[in-house]
């Protein structure tokens, strides 16, 4: 048998309901069906995935089961065991319209060091028929659909954007940006896109070819992490992971971030600490920002005051049309 062109690769645990639409949507590609696999990863699934996937797909899918190990080890098992030299995850709650492989695959032919290709992703809330935002909307995407480097932008600190249903990787780069560092549970969107980059060029499609779905079960989305202590600390602490793997990266390649990128990675640590220290009053976050935050520039501590002061819609607006105009955020 043949190896297929692309693997598409679904993780999933607990989500027999919702897998059924991104199953469908990636059968459903206008892409030859003789050039890509669909993979299903079961992360150790408790409900009734296996006969679900079974019952319904047959052999139009491969579907294998590993025990529970959390999100990055389905990932790293799923990399290991797809055929396709392009790799295109897609999460077990998200969808792809018709056109997104046909559209995407084609620049990896365009040169062999493209490494990955990004795109957007329509923003769907639950129970929500109509999409009012799109991933990239807040982001000001640098990276265009022709080849180019990733690395420059995001050390001068512009954005990679990369989500897990909105990104396509060569697998041969891929696996030299593995293993996922210890400790790492999500992110591995992030995490793949920050280290692919050293290994190639990358192209970004500025249109939505996809429906990212935001719902009760989602880690990061929506602000549910800023609602919960358990998630901002995992958060907080994969934050640091992130940095010091990125940190750790640049060094063994003689980079160095600019301070704009340094800068960024303190605000993001601080998005999860000041909700933190928020849970315990306001005068302490305020104590906190002074001990902590006063290195950073003037125009991101306006931000982190607008956060712990204002209601969170009008400090969010603030931070994307105002602050964002001048200070790129990812």
């Amino acid at each position: 048998m043949n190896a297929p062109r692309v693997t598409v690769m679904i993780t999933t645990f607990n989500r027999g309901p919702l897998l059924y639409k991104a199953v469908d949507s990636a059968l459903a590609q206008d892409y030859p069906s003789h050039l890509r696999e669909i993979l299903i990863v079961d992360d150790g699934s408790t409900d009734d995935t296996e006969q679900m996937v079974t019952r319904r797909y047959g052999d139009q899918v491969r579907y294998l089961r590993k025990s529970n190990g959390g999100i990055n080890s389905a990932a790293s098992f799923g990399f290991e065991h797809a055929r396709g030299e392009i790799i295109a995850q897609l999460d077990s709650d998200d969808w792809w319209y018709p056109d997104k492989l046909s559209t995407t695959v084609p620049k990896f032919d365009i040169a062999e060091d493209v490494v990955a290709v990004f795109h957007d992703l329509d923003i769907h809330h639950q129970g929500q028929e109509t999409s009012r935002s799109s991933c990239w909307q807040s982001l000001r995407v640098e990276l265009t659909e022709e080849p180019g480097d990733g690395l420059e932008p995001y050390l001068a600190g512009h954005p990679l954007p990369a989500w897990t249903s909105g990104s396509l990787w060569r697998k041969s780069a891929l696996m030299k940006v593995m293993p996922f560092p210890e400790g790492l549970y999500g992110f591995n969107d992030s995490y793949c896109a920050r280290h692919i980059v050293f290994f190639g060029r990358v192209c970004a499609i500025h249109r939505s070819l996809g429906g990212y779905l935001v719902h009760g079960t989602n880690d990061y989305a929506g602000g549910r992490a800023l609602l919960d202590s358990a998630r901002l600390e995992r958060g907080l602490r994969e934050t640091r992971i992130m940095s010091d793997a990125f940190n750790q990266r640049c060094s063994s390649f003689g980079r160095t971030p600019s301070a704009r990128r340094i800068m960024i990675q303190k605000l993001a640590l601080a998005g999860y600490h000041m909700p933190l220290q928020r849970m315990r009053g306001r005068r302490r976050a305020a104590l906190w920002v002074a001990r902590n935050e006063l290195d950073l520039p003037r125009l991101a501590q306006v931000q982190l005051t607008c956060e712990l002061f204002l209601p969170p819609r009008l400090a969010v607006f603030i931070k994307n049309r105002i602050i964002g105009r001048f200070l790129s955020l990812d």
